[in-house]
C-alpha cells in the first residue's frame, strides 16, 4: 500500500477519534442536566444544593435564653432564597419557625417526620433536615426549598461491583476493537476509491480515461473528470485544428510566396542573359511583371505583420473624432478609382446627417477596403455591392451583395488567419489575410462584425459600433 494510502487511514482514524470526543462530551452535557438545577432565584445550581445550604446553615442557628432562633444574615439568605424553616426540639415541638407554610405542623411524630422528610414526586417541594447542638440541648431544623429534587439512596454490591467493573473494561475493549475494524474496513474502501481516482487522473493525462457514470459518494468527483477529460479532449480537438489550419496557412502563404517569385526570377533571368535580345518593349514589359509582383510580395509581407502586430497590441492607433459617413463615401470613391473597380457597380445608401466617431482613418479604411474589394474579387463583375451606415441603437455599417454566397463552414471560418476560401486562386493578389486583418482591425476600435450569408443567395457583412466613444 502507498503512503497516500496510510495518509488516509490516518486521517480516518483522526476523524472518528473526533467524532467519538463529540459523543462523549454530549453524553457530558446530557449528563450536566442530570445533575444540575435551577435555584429560586432561576440560577443553575448543581442538585445537591439543598443538602449543601442546610448543612452550612447550622452556623446561622443561635440560642437565645437557652431557645434556638436564626440570626439576622440567615434571615437574609432564607429571604433571599424564597426558603422556610422550622426548629424541632427533642419531643418533637417546634420551638422556632420562619416563613410558615401550610404543610408545617406544631408537633411531629417520628414517622409524619419521616414522611416529610422524604416528600413526594407530586410536591414541588423539598425539605433537607439538620441537627444543631447548644449546652447537652438537641434541636432539628427543617428547611423547605420550592423546588423538586429527588433523593435517591443506591447500594452496590460489593462482589457485583468487582464483576461490573470486569465487564465495563470487556465492553470498552470491545467498543475499541470495533471501532479499529470498522475503521480499517472504512479505510480500505476510500483507500480503493481514492486510488481508482489517481489512477483516473493518470488516465485523463495519457488520454486513455473512460468516462465513469456512478450514483455512490464519489459521483461528484467522477463528474469533475468526466468534465475535465471532456474538456482536455475538446482542447486537443482545437489544437489539432488549429495546427492543420496553421500548417494549410503556411502552405498557402509558400505557394503565394512562389507566384510573385517566379515570374520575377523568370524575367530577371531573360533580362541578364546577354544572348537573348531585349528590346525597348521588353524591357518595359518585363520591368512591369517584376515590379508588380514585387508590390504583391510586399504587400503579402505586410499583411503578416499587420495580423501579428493586430494579434499582439503592438500598433499604435492615430484615434479622432470624425465624419463616419463621409468617411464612408470617400472609402468608396477610392476603391472606384482603381483600375480593376472602375467599372464595378457601388452603390451607397444612407443618410447625410454626420455621424461622428473617434477612429484611425488609416486603419479603419484598411478593414472597409478589405471587405468591400473582398466582396468585389469573389463575385462575379455584375453584382451589386450595396454600402449603408445609420445611427439607432449603435453605428451600423453594412455591406450586401447578392452574389454567390457561401455555406455555414466558410461563414464560420471567413475570419480566421489560417483559412483559405474556396475563391481564393480565382485572383493572385489576394494575400488571405484581409478578412483577419479587418475584423482584428474593427475589434480593435471597440466594434463588432457580423455575416450571415448563403450559397447563390448573396452575403450581407453588418459592423456595429457604439454610437460614441472617447479619443
Amino acid at each position: 500500500m502507498k503512503k497516500s494510502s496510510y495518509k488516509s487511514i490516518i486521517m480516518l482514524y483522526v476523524i472518528m477519534s473526533v467524532v467519538f470526543l463529540a459523543i462523549i462530551l454530549v453524553g457530558i452535557g446530557l449528563l450536566s442536566r442530570v445533575i444540575t438545577s435551577t435555584d429560586p432565584n432561576g440560577n443553575s445550581v448543581l442538585s445537591n444544593w439543598p443538602l449543601r445550604f442546610t448543612r452550612d446553615f447550622a452556623g446561622h442557628i443561635v440560642a437565645e435564653d437557652n431557645l434556638p432562633t436564626v440570626s439576622n444574615d440567615g434571615i437574609t439568605e432564607l429571604d433571599n432564597n424564597n426558603l422556610w424553616i422550622q426548629i424541632i426540639d427533642a419531643n418533637g415541638n417546634e420551638v422556632y419557625s420562619h416563613n410558615t407554610t401550610p404543610i408545617q405542623q406544631t408537633h411531629y411524630a417520628p414517622i409524619e417526620f419521616l414522611e416529610l422528610y422524604k416528600g413526594e414526586d407530586s410536591m414541588e417541594l423539598t425539605v433537607c433536615v439538620g441537627m444543631v447542638e447548644y449546652d447537652a440541648e438537641q434541636w432539628t431544623y427543617i428547611i423547605g426549598f420550592p423546588m423538586n429534587i429527588s433523593k435517591v439512596t443506591m447500594y452496590l454490591d460489593g462482589d457485583s461491583f468487582t464483576g461490573g467493573k470486569s465487564i465495563l473494561l470487556i465492553l470498552l475493549s470491545v467498543t475499541g476493537l470495533l471501532m479499529i475494524v470498522c475503521g480499517g474496513i472504512f479505510g480500505l474502501w476510500i483507500t480503493r476509491h481514492f486510488r481508482k481516482t489517481t489512477q483516473s487522473v493518470r488516465l485523463i493525462a495519457y488520454r486513455l480515461y473512460e468516462p465513469i457514470h456512478t450514483k455512490g459518494v464519489f459521483w461528484d468527483i467522477y463528474d469533475s473528470l468526466n468534465d475535465m477529460n471532456a474538456e482536455l479532449l475538446a482542447s486537443d480537438e482545437e489544437a489539432a485544428r488549429n495546427e492543420a489550419q496553421r500548417e494549410e496557412w503556411l502552405t498557402n502563404i509558400t505557394h503565394d510566396l512562389k507566384t510573385p517569385l517566379s515570374p520575377i526570377r523568370g524575367h530577371a533571368e531573360l533580362l541578364a542573359d546577354p544572348e537573348y535580345p531585349i528590346t525597348e518593349a521588353d524591357r518595359i514589359e518585363f520591368g512591369q511583371v517584376i515590379l508588380k509582383n514585387a508590390e504583391y510580395a510586399g504587400a503579402l509581407v505586410n499583411d503578416l505583420k499587420l495580423t501579428y502586430q493586430l494579434k499582439n497590441g503592438m500598433i499604435p492607433l492615430n484615434m479622432r473624432q470624425a465624419n463616419l459617413t463621409r468617411f464612408l463615401k470617400e472609402s468608396i470613391i477610392d476603391i472606384l478609382n482603381q483600375p480593376d473597380y472602375s467599372d464595378r457597380n457601388i452603390s451607397f445608401i444612407g443618410e447625410d446627417k454626420e455621424i461622428s466617431y473617434s477612429f484611425d482613418e488609416r486603419l479603419l479604411k484598411r478593414a472597409i477596403n478589405n471587405l468591400i474589394i473582398n466582396a468585389l474579387i469573389h463575385n462575379p463583375e455584375g453584382t451589386v455591392i450595396r454600402i449603408g451606415i445609420q445611427a439607432t441603437d449603435k453605428t451600423r455599417i453594412t455591406i450586401e451583395d447578392h452574389g454567390r454566397g457561401m455555406d455555414a463552414e466558410e461563414v464560420s471560418r471567413l475570419f480566421e488567419r489560417y483559412y483559405r476560401g474556396t475563391n481564393t486562386d480565382e485572383k493572385a493578389e489576394g494575400t488571405g489575410l484581409g478578412m483577419a486583418i479587418a475584423k482584428q482591425i474593427i475589434e480593435l476600435h471597440g466594434g463588432d462584425i457580423f455575416v450571415e450569408s448563403a450559397p447563390d443567395a448573396g452575403t450581407n457583412i453588418t459592423i456595429c459600433f457604439p454610437l460614441s466613444n472617447s479619443d
